[in-house]
């Protein structure tokens, strides 16, 4: 089976061909870099991702506060933590990649805050 990627390593964004066979990489073509080959290697065993969102804050500046996981996670599991994410919220101040949530869904990635946020 033939599959077509666009890597998500690096700004380049090379476009790479991949032959798999019985679930194993035979061929990768269209890599600038080790990046992007480590980067297929992982989409076809087991896609991961950063999840980036927000979480309602109060009494902060704003109503929300922008955050991620510090680590990449099951792209499987991606909605299942926006449902877990929904249900929190923070009270005010804040501070940059203070940890919001540990351990999101036993993956071993903590939800930090991207911005610092001061009490209203």
């Amino acid at each position: 089976m033939k599959k077509h990627f666009t890597c998500i390593m690096c700004p380049i964004g090379c476009e790479i061909d991949v032959e798999i066979e019985n679930g194993e990489v035979i061929s990768i073509k269209g890599n600038k870099c080790i990046q992007g080959e480590k980067f297929v290697r992982q989409e076809v065993k087991s896609p991961m991702r950063v999840l980036t969102t927000t979480v309602r804050i109060e009494n902060g500046e704003y109503a929300m506060l922008p955050v991620r996981t510090d680590r990449p996670i099951p792209k499987s599991l991606l909605f299942k933590a926006m449902e877990e994410i929904s249900k929190i919220k923070v009270k005010a101040p804040v501070r940059m990649y203070q940890i919001i949530a540990k351990d999101i869904l036993q993956t071993g990635a903590n939800l930090v805050a991207t911005r610092s946020m001061k009490k209203k």
